[in-house]
């Protein structure tokens, strides 16, 4: 589910001459953050996040695209339900977590794989006269204008409106629930779509959403490599890591409302002496040097993986909750001993 239909094409250079560029395209149902990959000089640099409603199209360099390789990425904003949906690929590159920027220095994201995104790569040919465009789809094929109708059923779905299926059609029930928010948040009477109505509904979506979830927060006074077991049908349960938390920070591990009524959790706090993990574990689960998603169907052995004790946690019914990490967690490493004094020393 996580790479969905992608169509990049050419788009021609008017007669009168257009301005050669690089654009993004929002054809698909999804409100989206978008970021894009390419060679600066002699270094590869990353540049976003450009948000798209559903059907907006917009130009993300302005130089010219050179025939070559470039890198894009993007994501569905936070407050659509369901999974995290992305158009992603195979090459790790450094972003910020939030708000705008431009890296030319792809090691500072090195140690910290939550600032890393896998895109996907795009072959810009000579033929594209220094144009191009990528568009981000879905199987469903959509035209702007019908992209921006179902961008707005789904974003009115995120926040429980009812207008039955996501399809593209401006069909009576998405207008009347269309003139019923707009009615709602003092827009003009109808049930037109614009960018004032898809912005109020993006708002609206992530503030939901950014009630609900599981949290982790780090009350200690050492950065914290954080992971989670998350149950699935009768024992199974799904091992996820690393999230990187550092002293004073809560990031969210989980999106949407909550449906178990327990998690395992597990962390390692880093600090000049080593490593601490997390005491108090009662159920063993894989975990990695790197990154990692694994499912308990099989030992980690046989995924060549390692195994740590996590600790549980219980929920009860609540459709949020947060874990915070406490300094008295963790197990204390061990004093070193001095060294011996050199014999030859006086």
């Amino acid at each position: 589910m996580r790479i969905i239909l992608l169509s990049l094409f050419l788009f021609a250079v008017s007669a009168g001459g257009a301005q050669a560029k690089y654009s993004f395209c929002n054809k698909s149902s999804y409100a989206l953050s978008a970021a894009i990959g390419y060679v600066d000089g002699d270094r590869l640099a990353t540049r976003g996040w450009w948000r798209l409603r559903p059907g907006q199209c917009k130009v993300v360099l302005t130089e010219q695209a050179k025939a070559g390789r470039y890198f894009v990425y993007a994501e569905a904003i936070p407050g659509h339900k369901g999974p995290l949906r992305t158009w992603s690929g195979d090459t790790a590159l450094c972003v910020e977590n939030a708000g705008f920027f431009n890296l030319r220095n792809q090691d500072v994201c090195r140690d910290d794989p939550m600032r890393q995104r896998k895109f996907f790569s795009v072959e810009v040919t000579e033929a594209a006269a220094g144009n191009w465009q990528t568009d981000f789809t879905e199987a469903n094929t959509y035209t702007v204008y019908s992209a921006e109708v179902a961008g707005v059923q789904r974003l009115l779905g995120d926040i429980g409106k009812d207008v039955g299926r996501v399809d593209g059609a401006m069909g009576r029930e998405t207008q009347r629930a269309l003139a019923n928010y707009r009615k709602s948040k003092g827009l003009a009477d109808g049930y037109n779509i614009d960018d004032e109505l898809i912005d109020a509904l993006i708002e609206e979506a992530n503030a939901r959403e950014a009630k609900l979830g599981f949290f982790y927060c780090n009350k200690t006074d050492n950065p914290i490599w954080s992971a989670i077991a998350i149950p699935g049908e009768e024992d199974r349960y799904q091992s996820k890591g690393w999230w990187k938390l550092e002293p004073g920070d809560c990031s969210k591990i989980l999106k949407g409302a909550l449906d178990k009524d327990h998690y395992y959790i597990y962390g390692v706090a880093e600090n000049p002496a080593g490593e601490n993990p997390l005491v108090g574990g009662e159920k063993n689960f894989c975990v990695n040097n790197i990154m990692f998603n694994s499912a308990n169907d099989l030992s980690c052995v046989d995924q060549e993986l390692d195994e740590a004790s996590f600790r549980r946690y219980e929920i009860g019914g609540a459709d949020s909750a947060t874990f915070d990490f406490m300094p008295d967690m963790f197990r204390a490493v061990a004093p070193q001993p001095a060294p011996a004094p050199d014999s030859d020393s006086e």
